[in-house]
């Protein structure tokens, strides 16, 4: 999910203030902020076996400074209720074929949120080449004028402009696609956002800056989108081949 995650306070909790259609979490808005670690919901998370692969490709406290924190996002460890794929709320069918989903974000010391991470498994690897194609129609049919979420989030509009791994170099066995656009809401709050998508097999992974103008906070001791993107690239193509290339059965959770 794609979003700007703002505390409304200690005692209410997290308000998603800014979205394209749910969370993954402004130039002229407010900060972009997570709140504190939360607990896991005691709904049920994920039906997969390989549930636990997810963990290994999520950022992680060790990646980042002491001042940063990394934190789960409200419902990040849910498949059921949650979108994953909602660039310019388009529709994506391939929703229905998620069997695992842990969605993080790192925040600074101030609570704004920078990076957010969301690691996905799928049925198999029919439903992400099939979630990327989605994607693609998704961004080349964009509209020009706001857009309702899918779960009731209000409409933004969303300008893409050029994309922006041209340049990138490519990790064998991991497929990318790359975003970068702005977000604008009725109120005329911006965000600027740059979202990286990778798959292998029925793996997922969505990376989303939520400041990527200039050097980032250091993950894993790198600074540069490119770079950053290229170290979890390298975590997808490390999962065990025999996991990410099977088929599970079918989740009641999406």
């Amino acid at each position: 999910m794609i979003a700007v995650i703002a505390v409304a306070s200690a005692a209410v909790g997290a308000l998603i203030v800014l979205s394209t259609g749910s969370g993954g979490n402004n130039t002229a808005g407010p900060g972009t902020s997570v709140p504190g670690a939360l607990a896991p919901s005691g709904h049920p998370a994920t039906v997969d076996p390989d549930q636990a692969l997810l963990r290994r490709l999520v950022v992680q406290q060790a990646d980042v400074a002491p001042s940063q924190s990394v934190v789960l996002i409200p419902g990040g460890n849910l498949v059921v209720g949650q979108a994953t794929l909602d660039l310019c709320n388009g529709t994506f069918p391939s929703e229905s074929t998620r069997t695992a989903r842990l969605q993080v974000a790192e925040a600074d010391a101030q609570g704004n949120g920078v990076l957010s991470t969301e690691a996905v498994l799928y049925q198999s690897p029919a439903a992400t080449a099939k979630g990327f194609d989605e994607l693609k129609a998704a961004a080349a049919k964009c509209p020009s004028s706001p857009v309702a979420g899918s779960n009731g989030e209000p409409a933004v509009r969303t300008t893409f402009r050029s994309r922006p791994d041209g340049s990138w170099p490519q990790t064998p066995t991991v497929d990318r696609l790359a975003y970068d656009f702005v977000m604008t809401d009725n109120s005329g709050q911006t965000q600027h956002t740059v979202a990286v998508y990778l798959r292998r097999g029925r793996a997922l992974l969505g990376l989303y800056f939520f400041t990527p103008e200039g050097a980032q906070p250091p993950v894993a001791g790198k600074t540069a989108i490119p770079d950053i993107v290229g170290l979890f690239a390298a975590r997808l193509a490390a999962l065990p081949a025999a996991d990410v290339n099977r088929t599970v059965p079918a989740s009641s959770l999406s």
